[in-house]
């Protein structure tokens, strides 16, 4: 029977296993980097609202400085003119401490911090405002007297302090942010490279495995037609594959006039064999039977199995009957050693009919009608011989005895 080929399902499984690995790692390698990139975010939103809140709890102090400095301005000199950079100081104090507090960091700390700024802030503008109501009012000594109680620098010192200690704290806690931002950074980099080269890994294990199957589907393909073609016993051509290549023959002798010769033959007592010992040392005969054929016959000379134990040579050319008679002493002469260990010497033999296109069948099917004659006789004549076919000879010429 023909061998049949199945792709192995070992590697199959293994590289489902394998891409199935990768998948689970991209998809896990996937969440993880979402959720760095999420934490990026908020670690990014965090830094903007650290800056933001940093900045304005500055400008608080730089706004009410200003404000303090058009304040002494005006009292000293009583020049209006110090009084556009007072009320725009005073104005931008309360505007700072509103955008601090809407800057979006909720740190109960800093907005404790910022609401005890903003009195200080109230207090001093408090205290600014009254010397200046005095200043204009005419009451100079008095807005003088006023200033240099301390109040106001008391408030300004205290102002000032907790400025600085709340911008510092804001910088220690941006400072944390950021390196927690680049941690995460670092990792959702290292995750993407994983992920990267996780698809690369599998784009390459899938090519090498497409390759690999590839090469075996066309390993398949090849064995698939030498099993259709081939006998599965002795790998000779088959009786398919004769009757392809003797038809191409025909119509090349066809087309060139160059003849050819077809050699029929079967095996003598080679049921006997199989009756008595086995049909499993029949296929070694045969087996053996092929080799041998082989080993006698020349380049270029087919030989196929077309039956259990009939084959066929074609030769192409022309030849003489001793020359065709010559080729099958060979054959028949390479079957007398002993086949098998369990037979003797001249167990089998081999009866041959031979037939020459166009000189005995103007087709295939006349021509192995011819062979197949001339093998019948040889069976009668005694077997182990050659018998050339009769067909048409005597309408032959004089000399078409001595050429085939």
């Amino acid at each position: 029977m023909p061998t049949s080929y199945v792709v192995p399902a070992l590697p199959i499984r293994r590289s489902a296993l394998t891409l199935l690995l990768a998948l689970v790692i991209i998809t896990a390698m996937s969440l993880f980097f979402v959720r760095e990139v999420v934490d990026l975010r908020k670690a990014m939103n965090q830094l903007k609202q650290n800056d933001a809140a940093r900045i304005e709890v500055r400008n608080v102090l730089m706004h009410l400085l200003n404000a303090e400095t058009g304040q002494r301005g005006f009292l000293i000199t009583g020049d209006p003119a110090y009084l556009e950079p007072y009320h725009l100081g005073r104005g931008s104090v309360r505007d700072s401490l509103a955008e601090a507090e809407q800057s979006g960091y909720y740190d109960p700390h800093f907005l404790a911090r910022l609401r005890a700024l903003a009195l200080l802030t109230e207090s001093k503008l408090d205290e600014l405002e009254r010397t200046v109501q005095l200043k204009k009012r005419g009451d100079a000594v008095a807005a003088i007297n006023m200033v240099r109680e301390g109040f106001g620098r008391a408030k300004m010192k205290e102002a000032r302090q907790l400025v600085q200690e709340e911008v510092i704290r804001l910088r220690v806690a941006r400072d944390a942010v950021m390196d927690g931002f680049n941690e995460r950074l670092l990792r959702a980099a290292l995750s993407l490279a994983l992920m990267l080269s996780t698809v690369v890994a599998m784009t390459v294990h899938a090519w090498r495995s497409l390759s690999a199957a590839a090469r075996r589907n066309n390993e398949l393909a090849k064995r698939l037609a030498v099993e259709a073609s081939h006998d599965a016993l002795t790998g000779l051509p088959n009786r398919r594959f004769f009757d392809r290549w003797a038809r191409r023959l025909v119509a090349r002798s066809e087309r060139s006039g160059k003849p050819f010769t077809l050699l029929a033959i079967d095996l003598d007592r080679f049921k006997d064999v199989n009756d008595r010992c086995g049909h499993a040392t029949g296929d070694e005969v045969l087996k053996e039977v092929a080799v041998r054929f082989q080993a006698v016959l020349r380049g270029g000379e087919f030989l196929a199995r077309v039956g259990g134990d009939e084959f066929v040579v074609l030769m192409e050319g022309e030849f003489t009957c001793n020359e065709v008679t010559s080729i099958g002493r060979r054959l028949i002469d390479c079957l007398y050693p002993a086949l098998h260990p369990n037979l003797a010497a001249d167990a089998v033999g081999a009866s041959i009919g031979a037939a020459s296109f166009p000189l005995h069948g103007t087709d295939l099917e006349g021509l192995m009608q011819a062979a197949d004659d001339a093998l019948y006789a040889s069976k009668q004549g005694g077997r182990g011989i050659l018998s050339f076919a009769r067909k048409e000879l005597a309408a032959a010429s004089p000399t078409a005895e001595a050429v085939l």
